[in-house]
């Protein structure tokens, strides 16, 4: 499995299991590195996680994102994190099955 596959189902089951999307979309808006407007277009594609994962490689490689990083361990308890490091701030969205 690709390593862009990896964090699209990474981003898939943190969305399924503890953080909306729309959580990480409105830290972007908020850190001011994504338009309030283009949350529509995320919200209206078929594959919101692809989507997401896109975007936050894309600003990572344009550094809007200082570090991008994603932690999913299954065993022995499943746990996720994202990590994201802006210039002005940093939000962890986590997931911790205990």
């Amino acid at each position: 499995m690709s390593k862009k596959s990896r964090q699209i189902e990474c981003l898939e089951r943190l969305n399924q299991m503890a953080v909306s999307i729309d959580d990480i979309l409105q830290f972007l808006v908020d850190e001011k590195i994504f338009a309030k407007d283009d949350i529509k277009t995320v919200k209206s594609s078929s594959d919101h996680a692809k989507q997401v994962q896109a975007l936050l490689s894309d600003l990572k490689r344009n550094e809007r994102i200082q570090l991008l990083e994603y932690e999913w361990q299954v065993l022995p308890v499943e746990r996720i994190k994202l990590l994201i490091v802006t210039d002005r701030n940093q939000k962890e969205f986590t997931y911790d099955g205990e």
